[in-house]
């Protein structure tokens, strides 16, 4: 998607929308193939608002630049990395006439909740909600973390004898390296006892929290439990019950969009999993404390955007 017209209550006018990119959707996976793609290039130009439905890790390996992530900005270096969630918008602007040179990684963040990465899951669940998604890394981990990413990047291009376990295991290390030497990892504390079917619906409604149609009694359908399950799952794992949750996803993602597009409140209501603009409306004021449109004011007016 890009900008188009659009025709609201009579009116017509030009909406940017943010894009939405997958190279992962254009792949055709073969059976027992990792659903990974990851790229270390030279990047010719910035490129805007964007999202996709799949994890990606960023890694900057040269050059410098800016990259605004879900309406923040933070410059780049050498060793500036990022985990990103599906759905979080980022956008990348370059410095003029400097190059920058990064690897790109995306994975289907199921992997993310096997056996093998067990721990991992709940991590990536946390990281949007009380981590920033991205840090500069000291000099001696970046160099290991680099040493991993050509390793699975060479592994990618190849044709070799357990390629795909080869791929699953430096993947793995990747997002451990990034945890272990995330400044805000300390914080997180220990998860929850690890129950591996309690966080697939946590990770079921961190992929499908747009769908209007998502609900606890959904959720409780798809994997065959009973409301009570999934219910008491949240509040354990999270701290939060389900419908708390869902709107702390969608209300997140709303300010991002008011923050970094010029998407109409009503797009945006519609955008994020809202059948109404009024239960948008009474949401969003009851999660930030204030009205949407006030908060893209004050966003347009501090350069800053609020804490989730």
């Amino acid at each position: 998607m890009g900008s188009f017209e659009r025709s609201w209550r009579g009116t017509t006018r030009m909406t940017t929308f943010p894009v939405f990119q997958d190279s992962l959707r254009l792949n055709k996976f073969k059976k027992g193939e990792l659903p990974l793609f990851i790229t270390h290039y030279p990047v010719g130009h910035g490129y805007p608002n964007h999202h996709h439905e799949f994890a990606e890790i960023s890694l900057v390996t040269g050059g410098q630049g800016t990259e605004i992530v879900n309406g923040v900005e933070h410059r780049l270096k050498p060793g500036s990395i990022c985990l990103l969630p599906p759905y979080h918008l980022h956008a990348l602007k370059l410095d003029a006439g400097q190059p920058l040179y990064k690897f790109c990684c995306m994975f289907d963040m199921n992997l993310m909740f096997q056996p093998e990465f067990a721990e991992v899951g709940p991590w990536l669940v946390k990281l949007s909600d009380e981590m920033t998604p991205f840090y500069d890394m000291p000099a001696e981990p970046f160099e290991t973390i680099k040493s991993v990413m050509y390793a699975l990047n060479a592994e990618f291009g190849a044709d070799t004898i357990g390629k795909q376990g080869f791929m699953r295991i430096k993947l793995l290390e990747t997002i451990y390296l990034f945890f272990r030497h995330h400044p805000g990892f300390a914080s997180l504390g220990q998860t929850a006892d690890l129950h591996p079917e309690e966080w697939d619906y946590v990770k079921y409604v961190n992929t499908h929290f747009m769908e209007e149609m998502i609900s606890l009694e959904e959720v409780a359908g798809k994997f065959g439990v009973s409301v009570f399950v999934v219910r008491n799952a949240f509040k354990r794992l999270l701290g939060k019950n389900f419908l708390e949750y869902l709107h702390q996803l969608r209300i997140r993602r709303a300010s991002s969009l008011l923050t970094a597009t010029d998407m109409s409140v009503a797009e945006i209501a519609y955008d994020v999993g809202f059948s109404s603009l009024r239960s948008f409306t009474r949401v969003f004021k009851e999660t930030t404390g204030m009205s949407a449109t006030d908060y893209r004011k004050r966003q347009a007016g501090t350069g800053e955007r609020l804490p989730d």
